[in-house]
């Protein structure tokens, strides 16, 4: 689920899915998380579900690859 194995694709990994999410939250300072969803559908190949997107992030809090500021996410580059 996380990442690809034989029965998950890399399309359907958390792992890809936060690759993009990285790309446009670090194209904008601050969006909502409805504005994310749809930018996101936008460019990723597949639909992501809301609960995948929710997924991803905190996936991404998890590594520390985002940090909570205020009640909005902010990325971090290390």
């Amino acid at each position: 689920m996380i990442l690809p194995t034989k029965v998950v694709k890399p399309i359907d990994s958390l792992y890809c899915i936060s690759a993009y999410v990285i790309q446009l939250l670090s194209k904008y300072e601050a969006i909502d998380f409805d504005d994310l969803f749809d930018e996101l559908n936008a460019i990723y190949p597949k639909n992501v579900s809301l609960e995948r997107l929710q997924q991803c992030l905190d996936f991404l809090f998890i590594i520390g690859k985002l940090e909570l500021e205020d009640e909005t996410f902010k990325i971090i580059f290390r």
